[in-house]
């Protein structure tokens, strides 16, 4: 099919699962410390742009361990890759889907009430240390499930690409509102990244949950 990767040799996918692997355990050790920093902080601080940060990044965490489970499914039995990788899929895009309900909530309360966010070092720190790892994390995933045409592991790097453009946004809020008043950036803020991560897990799921069968017309 056009757009689709050759098929990789036997030695090239186990290379492929390795690689595969190692970013799923960096990912859920990163996740786990950065994650349980970034929603503490949020809710201490009343940022929804840091909470969503942790919240995207626990989903992460999530979706990897998930991974770590399906290629090392593979690697012992090759014949069940097709079902590890949709349930694989499926899981990642229910994390996404729960990230984004899960946000969009306290985001639409919190611009009616017109609260305000907090900020503390440990917040801002947070933010920064997840944009510098999560940013080429989320590349190496979303190349490497092109390239092992994985939904799963690419909808994963979606989850990492996530996190780093809300620590990015979450910064840029905090700083808009410090310095200028703009209270709501943080809210708005939180409230773009519910709806791409809602989008995502429609793209990441498997296609029978997206699409209905023809004979089921």
């Amino acid at each position: 099919m056009p757009g689709c990767p050759p098929p990789a040799s036997r030695e090239d996918r186990q290379r492929q699962i390795s690689a595969a692997l190692r970013l799923s355990w960096i990912s859920v050790l990163f996740g786990l410390l950065a994650g349980a920093v970034s929603v503490t902080t949020g809710v201490t601080d009343r940022s929804l742009g840091v909470l969503a940060v942790g919240l995207g990044v626990l989903a992460d965490v999530t979706g990897s361990a998930t991974l770590i489970w399906r290629f090392r499914a593979e690697r012992r039995r090759p014949e069940l890759s097709h079902a590890a990788e949709s349930a694989a899929a499926l899981t990642v895009a229910v994390a996404l889907a729960v990230v984004s309900a899960v946000i969009i909530v306290p985001a639409a309360v919190a611009l009616a009430a017109r609260s305000r966010p907090g900020a503390s070092d440990v917040t801002l720190i947070a933010a920064g240390i997840s944009i510098a790892v999560l940013t080429p994390l989320a590349y190496a995933k979303r190349r490497l499930g092109g390239q092992m045409a994985s939904r799963a592991l690419r909808g994963d790097g979606t989850l990492s690409g996530i996190g780093a453009a809300e620590s990015l946004l979450a910064l840029t809020a905090l700083v808009l509102y410090h310095a200028l008043g703009w209270w709501w950036a943080d809210r708005v803020s939180a409230l773009t990244l519910a709806a791409a991560a809602a989008a995502e897990a429609w793209h990441t799921a498997p296609k029978p949950l997206r699409r209905p069968s023809r004979a089921a017309d």
